[in-house]
């Protein structure tokens, strides 16, 4: 394979995954969520806990998680606002930011890379995060299946005891 060859395969499995409006706060978040599962698993709680916040360079209220395949429209209906932002891609998942109604930030991610999951505290049929859940705890989740990073808000973080004990 010459290099042109190869730098074509480059562009081709980049332009194929998930794309990212803010990469680094992408990065910034696979990093300390992997910091705090490992000290989660050294400490007696098996859970460790992180302001969000501290993570994003921007104001936030509020923020979403969407599924693969959320469109446009559906993220417009969901929010309530007006954005004419890309559907969510095929195998991902998106977190998108909201402050004084209007999109301020959104990162895909594939699960399959980065395997966490969102749990909220209350039954609801789409997840939504208000500032009140800043304060998140991680943990690592096992089964036979393999193992997911959960995220919670700290304040139901003993909703969950049965998955990180």
């Amino acid at each position: 394979m010459d290099t042109f060859q190869k730098y074509f395969l480059v562009i081709i499995l980049f332009s194929l995954s998930c794309s990212s409006q803010n990469d680094e706060f992408l990065y910034k978040l696979q990093d300390k969520v992997k910091r705090s599962i490992e000290i989660a698993k050294k400490n007696k709680q098996k859970y460790s806990t992180f302001k969000l916040s501290s993570i994003t360079s921007f104001k936030w209220d509020k923020f979403y998680i969407f599924d693969e395949f959320t469109t446009e429209e559906n993220i417009n209906e969901i929010t309530g606002l007006k954005w004419a932002g890309p559907d969510v891609p095929s195998g991902c998942k998106r977190i998108l930011f909201i402050s004084n109604n209007e999109v301020v930030s959104y990162s895909d991610f594939d699960p399959s890379v980065f395997p966490v999951f969102f749990y909220t505290c209350e039954a609801t049929e789409q997840y939504v995060f208000d500032k009140k859940d800043d304060r998140i705890a991680t943990f690592e989740a096992c089964d036979k299946n393999g193992c997911v990073l959960a995220i919670i808000p700290e304040r139901c973080i003993d909703n969950f005891k049965r998955l990180y004990q």
